[in-house]
């Protein structure tokens, strides 16, 4: 007989339809229940591709005596943690209190107003290792509860108390490392994210396993935040930025403004033609202002400062050693394509066979911008390849195995599966992904020396290369098409679509295949028409079918899917897409920048308020960016003087005043923060772009090529962000802007080129 959550939309959740506890949903009538009837909740926390929820599940939430003992004792209530992140994260901060680790499946027990006072993760159904049986556990809960009620609600109530000080602590943590990197006094911005740069390098050099790479000497994990702030420092500025930067005041200096808005000075110069934000709307048209509102030149040229190159090499010799582990081992999918969640062993040998939409679309953004910085410098040829196949072996895992009938992006493939559809419920981790390695290419299966996880060394080009031998992998992916693929969780998550937009767009043009655009663009459609409510422009969080879930969107789904929506614009050249990127950042800052800091969530949920929540958002990377770094750089890279009607720039140090503590105390998990000092210190330069025709439009895109969802943001006049400069000229304009500061135009696509060409060299 099926239970309530034969009416949700969550795989997970479904999964539990047929136990035989009475479960609920995270719902205010489920713990309205618990105190009618003055019972604990029970709380059962995981997700669909979770080896340990299989088993947990299995073992004691399909057992009916298990079950009649919940449904006695208990009101049990399952969540999805990635349909409900908000659950989760209090959760998972009690759990961690109580035990000194976490991890899923999660199991917490509450009091009726939502307080935990017991916490754990997995439970067998026996007794081992020191650890209770799941039953032994549940009457020795209901003991308490029963007979030493005051004692439980106490240490409740201090558990609460704990998770509410939670970020009064960490200010004073952050505070404790040093001054701001954006309020120090006396010193540029750029001077000062330079110093972060070489201090986050410096931390994760210490944190750095230098004997199979990573960081950390545990299992390890994609560092995707890190390896994308990485890239950010390895890839040196192009000449045309700093050429751009430092030439402004020397132009100045000795210049007048002429009828035309712009100055006389040389083609190569830049000319004091600057915009005012406070007085003119972004469809404009901008007057010139006099030498006095240029900035001083000793700020200006202290912007044109990047990473050193000692830096740069530092970053690029992280990122490269990190990526070769990944790449080459098995970590990732040499017959199928994408990568697995993370290595159960330091030396990445051995993984944990679930793939997650958010690390692969992380690490196809690292991929695709590795292979750009290393094809600039004109080295490392092999691992260009090596890089590029992996990237293109994703995407076509990513089209393949994750799109949805929609459109969109499945959030993950299981773990487990049954090693042949002749074996049914014979369900083994990594059975669909491992082979015995003496009989790769053969006939039968050699079982005695057992299956492992395949890697490039298997194939005798492979072990040089790095890429798998395609004829090994072609035989090899025949026989896994004769088993039973893992199931897929098949509900879109708003945050890591947003991911994949952002991937999928610059991996397009990074990597030559416009037509992954085409992906990209289906995908940003659905989002938009389904998971955005027209009415008030709020997010859901997830859908699944095409029905959307009845829960709200938190910051990380406006901050991924709004960068998103801006890096197809830059691919595509589509202005529609940095239109609803704008407006969806406006809705973002409304809803998530109040009471002076950044929040995680627009509304609390009572119950998680009662359990000590506060909203808060955080500033550290977990799987992905912050939500507050995310949020931080993608207003950055809009480039427009104001968001959601306030300066952008107090937004942005709202959050980029937390990175020299984030830095310090913790550089594994600052990678997301670095990004977004960069980005703020560091904006794309504006090319606008004036009486295109479609023809000119494309021409322009392609001569920045690579640049323009880099360094670049090309955009047609009327939506740019500080309007334009008047002219005297007529027909297709290109101005190149950064802040309100334009240089002098050109008037063709030959003349951008040769300018462009002149910059790059």
């Amino acid at each position: 007989m099926s239970n309530r959550l034969a009416r949700a939309t969550s795989p997970y959740l479904l999964q539990h339809a047929e136990n035989p506890v009475d479960w609920w949903e995270f719902t205010p009538e489920a713990f309205a229940e618990a105190r009618e009837r003055d019972v604990p909740v029970l709380l059962s926390v995981g997700y669909a591709a979770c080896h340990w929820c299989h088993v947990m599940a299995h073992e004691s939430f399909e057992d009916p005596e298990t079950g009649r003992e919940i449904n006695e004792h208990f009101v049990a209530v399952k969540v999805d943690r990635e349909q409900r992140p908000d659950v989760d994260s209090i959760y998972m901060a009690a759990t961690q209190l109580l035990t000194g680790q976490g991890g899923w499946p999660m199991t917490v027990f509450l009091t009726p107003q939502g307080r935990a006072f017991h916490a754990g993760t997995y439970y067998p159904p026996r007794p081992m290792q020191g650890r209770p049986s799941f039953r032994q556990l549940l009457a020795a809960v209901h003991e308490a509860w029963t007979a030493r009620r005051d004692e439980v609600l106490r240490s409740a109530d201090q558990l609460a108390d704990a998770l509410a000080r939670h970020p009064r602590l960490v200010d004073r943590m952050l505070a404790d490392a040093g001054p701001s990197v954006v309020t120090e006094p006396g010193e540029d911005a750029p001077d000062a994210a330079q110093r972060l740069v070489g201090a986050w390098l410096d931390g994760l050099e210490l944190a750095r396993d230098a004997a199979h790479e990573g960081f950390g000497s545990g299992a390890k994990f994609p560092p995707s935040p890190a390896l994308e702030a990485l890239t950010r420092i390895a890839r040196p500025g192009t000449d045309a930025d700093r050429q751009h930067r430092a030439a402004a005041p020397a132009a100045a200096d000795g210049a007048t403004p002429d009828a035309t808005g712009s100055a006389a000075t040389d083609s190569g110069g830049m000319a004091p033609v600057t915009t005012d934000p406070a007085t003119t709307d972004s469809g404009g048209t901008a007057p010139a202002t006099t030498d006095s509102d240029i900035p001083d030149a000793a700020a200006t040229a202290a912007e044109a400062t990047g990473p050193a190159p000692a830096e740069r090499e530092t970053a690029r010799e992280l990122l490269c050693a990190t990526l070769d582990a990944m790449v080459r081992g098995a970590l990732q999918d040499h017959v199928g394509g994408g990568f697995f969640r993370y290595s159960v062993t330091p030396d990445w040998s051995l993984p944990h066979y679930e793939k997650m939409l958010y690390d692969n679309a992380q690490l196809l953004r690292v991929l695709a911008r590795t292979v750009e910085l290393l094809e600039r410098a004109g080295t490392d040829t092999a691992r260009v390849a090596r890089y590029r196949h992996a990237a293109t072996a994703l995407v076509a895992w990513l089209q393949r195995e994750m799109t949805t009938p929609e459109g969109a992006f499945a959030a993950s493939l299981d773990a487990d599966s049954d090693p042949s559809p002749h074996d049914p419920g014979a369900e083994r981790e990594g059975a669909y992904y491992t082979f015995s390695r003496g009989s790769a290419g053969t006939g039968g299966e050699d079982r005695s020396a057992g299956p492992g996880p395949v890697t490039a060394a298997w194939g005798e080009a492979g072990a040089v290369t790095g890429i798998l031998d395609e004829s090994l992998r072609r035989t090899l992916w025949d026989r896994r098409l004769e088993r039973t693929a893992p199931h897929r969780d098949d509900k879109v998550v708003t945050a890591w679509n947003g991911m994949a937009l952002t991937a999928l767009a610059e991996a397009a043009v990074l990597l030559e295949h416009p037509q992954w655009l085409e992906s990209a663009e289906t995908a940003a459609e659905f989002l938009w028409q389904r998971h955005r409510d027209p009415e008030d422009g709020t997010l859901a969080r997830t859908s699944r079918g095409g029905v959307v879930d009845p829960h709200e969107g938190r910051l990380e789904d406006y901050a991924f899917l709004g960068a998103g929506l801006l890096a197809l614009g830059r691919a595509t050249g589509r202005g529609v897409w940095y239109e609803r990127s704008v407006a969806l950042a406006d809705t973002a800052v409304a809803l998530f920048v109040r009471d002076g800091t950044v929040h995680d969530d627009a509304a609390l949920d009572p119950t998680l308020e009662a359990a000590g929540a506060t909203g808060r958002a955080e500033p550290f990377d977990d799987v992905a960016a912050s939500g507050a770094s995310v949020l931080a750089r993608w207003i950055a890279e809009l480039s427009r003087p104001e968001t959601g009607g306030r300066p952008s720039r107090e937004i942005t140090e709202l959050v980029t005043s937390w990175a020299t503590g984030v830095v310090l105390k913790a550089p594994t998990a600052a990678g997301g923060m670095v990004s977004a000092v960069l980005s703020c210190t560091r904006a794309p330069e504006l090319l606008e772009v004036v009486d295109a025709s479609p023809g000119q439009w494309r021409e322009v895109l392609d001569v920045l090529g690579a640049e323009r969802v880099l360094d670049t943001l090309v955009l047609d006049g009327a939506v740019a962000p500080y309007g334009v400069p008047a002219t005297g000229t007529a027909g297709f304009t290109v101005w190149r802007c950064r802040d309100g500061r334009c240089e002098l135009p050109v008037h063709s696509v030959a003349e951008l080129a040769a300018r462009s060409g002149a910059r790059r060299g």
